[in-house]
């Protein structure tokens, strides 16, 4: 029921009649199971927590759930406000050790890394050899560049728990920022059969694929990630080279018109970055259209990438190849 959370006051006056509040701890049990299955009540929830919290700022649960709100709600000022909900937590009770988890977490998304590998470090003295923290300390360990210390900390994690699923994509993002990219690709199929994963999977396989010269294989993995989330433009762009790969010009050219990142829809990822995402478009869409003989298009495209990295190499090189097929359009510019 709408508003089950809240404080309800029915004042009946010919009564004298209040509807007293729940107790503190059934509202907080209600409000996690809601944060853990409910998405569509999540701004009632922060309501609720908040005015639990106005009853008593000490609770360090209610700071927990209300982190968990904010991470989950997804903007990059929210992901702010849910760390310093998590910092109150642990001010409040420094043995909360799962904490320490989303706080990695947030600081990975937020693109602090040095910051994530402060909170897993404290936390594993406490819980040494945990198969979780160790998979977001190799993830962590990658995202400082370095790649081997991630590839060894995560075959640790792998040791103490096989089926863990992320470490082993962690596994296979480290192994490809190491070169080893067959070793990735087994690793990151591996995923892929265990069952539903999230998209990042499909695109970093697809990827791969694209990258060892297997269009048809990376086309059937990023229309899987597609079926998941429709959404996603980095799958489209993925998906526009695979088929570009392949020959079939076509088809990328309608991936590149349903690929156009949203800044808002990225603004709060830093592990695809909107000026990243846009660059990665751009690009793209300049060499579908190159082969395509749509040279004032695919010049703009390229000059979009230049503007984003003025010395990018392949953009450089295609603008320079558009205006070589111009010149030799023009009379007396041929041999």
């Amino acid at each position: 029921m709408p508003g089950a959370f809240r404080i309800v006051v029915c004042a009946a006056i010919a009564a004298g009649q209040v509807t007293a509040a729940p107790p503190v701890q059934e509202r907080l049990d209600r409000v996690r199971a809601d944060l853990f299955s409910r998405a569509e009540r999540l701004a009632e929830d922060v309501r609720e927590l908040k005015a639990v919290l106005a009853l008593d700022p000490r609770l360090a649960d209610a700071h927990v759930l209300l982190g968990i709100a904010y991470s989950t709600q997804g903007s990059t000022d929210l992901k702010g406000e849910a760390i310093g909900e998590f910092r109150q937590a642990l001010d409040l009770d420094p043995g909360l050790v799962p904490v320490r988890f989303y706080l990695a977490r947030l600081y990975l998304d937020l693109g602090r890394p040095v910051r994530a590998h402060e909170e897993l470090e404290t936390a594993l003295v406490k819980v040494p050899g945990n198969p979780e923290f160790l998979a977001l300390l190799g993830e962590t360990e990658r995202r400082l560049k370095n790649p081997q210390r991630a590839v060894e900390v995560t075959r640790t994690a792998l040791q103490a728990d096989e089926a863990l699923v992320e470490a082993r994509y962690y596994l296979g993002r480290a192994l490809l920022d190491l070169g080893r990219r067959d070793d990735a690709i087994k690793e990151l199929e591996r995923v892929v059969q265990s069952g539903p994963t999230v998209t990042d999977t499909y695109l970093t396989l697809g990827n791969a694929y694209v990258d060892a010269g297997r269009a048809a294989e990376a086309v059937e993995t990023l229309l899987q990630g597609l079926r998941i989330d429709s959404a996603r433009p980095e799958l489209r762009i993925a998906l526009a080279r695979a088929y570009r790969t392949a020959g079939s010009l076509e088809k990328a050219d309608a991936q590149i018109a349903l690929g156009a990142p949203r800044r808002a829809a990225l603004a709060a990822s830093s592990d695809y970055p909107y000026q990243q995402v846009e660059l990665d478009y751009q690009l793209e869409r300049g060499l579908v259209k190159l082969q395509r003989g749509q040279l004032a298009a695919a010049a703009q495209a390229f000059k979009k990438v230049l503007e984003f990295e003025p010395t990018h190499d392949a953009a450089t090189r295609g603008l320079a190849e558009v205006n070589r097929r111009l010149r030799a359009k023009q009379p007396g510019g041929g041999w």
